[in-house]
């Protein structure tokens, strides 16, 4: 089985190689012509999602959408009779799932309409009637919590006693208990779900400008061709060897978020401040607190991870005075910290062979794992290729009763590989979860969701670096490595830890602009590369384009969840079958309890120190590594 893997490895490889030279621009008049963005209607069906499964036609989303319409007056026929009997709880419990279900499918499938064009003022005014909606069932149902917690425990557990399929419910039921202190009273908890158009307007402005508004120039790439530059050309740009375009491409993005300044920094302000609001409103001690405990986390957790980067950042300044030494700069810039240390080894990979090698690499979750992840990328799971006006990025979604989907923009760089293993590991643990659990176990924390992402690209880096003996790629590999860790893990802590300050500015009372912003994240971005990294003036503009700053203490799960990947991948490569089968309930889990006991049960405790410890000390380990065979 090892030879044929390798094997498998060098025709990928090889095919790669053919790919880059068949697929190069004709050099006939290549310097005179823009490479401008597709049109969707020049991608082949097989590489576009079908959303169709969720809905053949709008004509059939407006009658779903009236189905909700009609069920949210039942359902307040529920408000005060919740006591009554057992039946009447659990017949109360099981129409908010029926509602929830029909209307996260509306809701996915008019925002993944809306991502497929952002321009379609169709889809924008179905996401908005969709979000509308969704406001309104939150409303509609916000009586829920606060009546059971007013139902004394005797009289509750004799109406579990009545209903027996009540018993489906009592994870539910004690999360709603275990949170009584920041619940309001009805009245208050519906005037609160009222709110929720109003506090989605940071977030949807700020989307409105990153993915429809916005324009960017075109730069000269390295043949002096001029390409039009876009969100995943930038990333692209930013692994130039030619220094010249890495710095262009960071100049001429910088300037078009310029052009937005202040009302990117008005945008984020106000997000902040949504959170201290809904912090205050329901009693939390800071916005810190209300975001953890929605899913039971100890502050505790997120204190600690911070604290034990702080006193680990000498790697991460290691690493950069190794890049400094290596690409033989006398200034390191940020626009420097992305581009290969050895370019000759850069890989070029096709979506086909991408989806190929991840679906090797994936053979230690065992064979059902790898035929059902074959399934996904065959059955319109996928939208692969960058077009006009699509939402940028890449993310896996769903709903309950529909199969996983995963947005691309795929660009053919290792990179984007590693992104379509992360977001198909999301996608199948929706897939094993939603396939387990009933509706109201079926969604996932992100806590435990990004282990399930995280862990397939430690899988697929270890497939990687086993099945390679040149020492160029084995460098080119341990240097992606070494950035997935310092991507995931170290700039995630940092982006938590800038947004741990600018909540605490915006809740002494301070105000927030553009300029406070910038000046709290440069400080800390300096911090954590250390001094020879030179920053140039438009650097911390950063902190205005980062989508998951809207969705408040958000990205430090992403440092916690490398950890944990990082602990599960090494049990299971090393052919733990009892860790291999604790991973795949893990993944089958779905909410069925709270995240941190979830991760307890399948043999990592995220409470500890030691993930967080070992994390550190593998990245020390590949700077190493690293610099060890670049001296040699």
């Amino acid at each position: 089985m090892k030879k044929m893997s390798k094997i498998f490895f060098w025709v990928v490889i090889w095919g790669i190689f053919v790919f880059s030279l068949v697929s190069g621009q004709s050099p006939e008049g290549s310097t005179k012509r823009v490479k401008k963005i597709p049109q969707r209607s020049e991608i082949p069906d097989k590489y576009r999602w079908r959303l169709e499964d969720i809905y053949p036609s709008d004509s059939l989303w407006e009658y779903d959408f009236s189905r909700v319409k009609n069920l949210l007056p039942v359902m307040k026929g529920f408000k005060g009779h919740l006591a009554e009997s057992g039946k009447a709880l659990f017949d109360c419990l099981v129409m908010q799932d029926s509602i929830w279900n029909i209307m996260d499918r509306l809701y996915v499938y008019a925002y993944m309409k809306l991502d497929e064009d952002t321009r379609i003022s169709k889809y924008q005014e179905l996401s908005d009637r969709a979000a509308n909606l969704n406001t309104e069932v939150h409303e509609v149902t916000s009586f829920i919590g606060p009546e059971i917690l007013s139902i004394p425990k005797t009289k509750l557990e004799d109406l579990f006693r009545q209903e027996k399929k009540l018993s489906l419910y009592d994870h539910y039921i004690d999360n709603i208990q275990r949170k009584k202190a920041h619940t309001l009273s009805p009245l208050e908890e519906e005037l609160l779900a009222k709110s929720g158009n109003i506090a989605r307007i940071p977030r949807a402005v700020f989307t409105m400008i990153d993915d429809a508004d916005i324009k960017f120039p075109s730069i000269k790439d390295e043949e002096g061709n001029q390409v039009q530059l876009t969100k995943e050309r930038y990333a692209k740009f930013l692994e130039s060897t030619d220094r010249r375009v890495r710095k262009e491409a960071m100049d001429a993005y910088n300037q078009a978020y310029l052009a937005y300044l202040n009302t990117l920094g008005a945008t984020l302000a106000g997000s902040i401040n949504k959170d201290i609001f809904y912090a205050r409103a329901r009693k939390y001690n800071s916005c810190l607190e209300a975001a953890l405990d929605q899913d039971n986390i100890p502050v505790e957790v997120f204190e600690n991870l911070i604290k034990t980067v702080n006193q680990n950042l000498e790697p991460v300044h290691r690493y950069v005075s190794l890049r400094k030494k290596v690409l033989g700069v006398e200034e390191l810039h940020k626009y420097d910290l992305w581009v290969p240390l050895v370019p000759e080894a850069k890989m070029e990979i096709p979506y086909d062979s991408a989806v190929a090698l991840i679906l090797n690499a994936m053979k230690p979750l065992g064979q059902d794992y790898v035929n059902a992840l074959r399934e996904g990328f065959a059955s319109g799971w996928v939208d692969v290729y960058e077009t006009e006006g699509k939402g940028s990025g890449a993310y896996s979604w769903g709903a309950y009763s529909t199969h996983p989907y995963m947005l691309l923009n795929y660009n053919n760089t290792l990179d984007n590989v590693f992104t379509v293993a992360h977001e198909m590991g999301h996608n199948m643990h929706r897939y094993l979860r939603t396939k387990k659990q009933p509706y109201i176990y079926g969604g996932a924390s992100i806590f435990v969701a990004e282990v399930a992402s995280i862990t397939n690209e430690m899988l697929l880096m270890d497939y990687l670096l086993k099945n390679t003996r040149d020492k160029a790629q084995r460098l080119y590999l341990l240097n992606y490595y070494i950035e997935m860790i310092q991507g995931t893990f170290y700039t995630q802590v940092m982006f938590a830890e800038f947004e741990k300050e600018a909540h605490q500015k915006a809740e002494a009372g301070e105000a927030l602009s553009a300029s406070s912003l910038r000046k709290i994240y440069r400080e800390i971005y300096r911090k954590y590369h250390g001094p020879d990294l030179t920053l140039d003036s438009l650097d911390d503009l950063s902190c205005l384009r980062i989508s998951h700053f809207y969705r408040n203490f958000y990205v430090y799960q992403y440092a916690t969840s490398l950890a944990a990947a990082s602990a599960f991948s090494k049990k299971i490569l090393n052919g733990d079958k009892k860790a291999l089968r604790r991973y795949i309930e893990l993944l089958e889990a779905g909410e069925s309890d709270y995240p941190i006991n979830l991760l307890k049960k399948a043999g990592v405790d995220m409470s500890s120190p030691e993930p967080i410890n070992a994390t550190i000390q593998l990245f020390a380990d590949l700077v190493d590594q690293l610099e060890k065979l670049l001296l040699e």
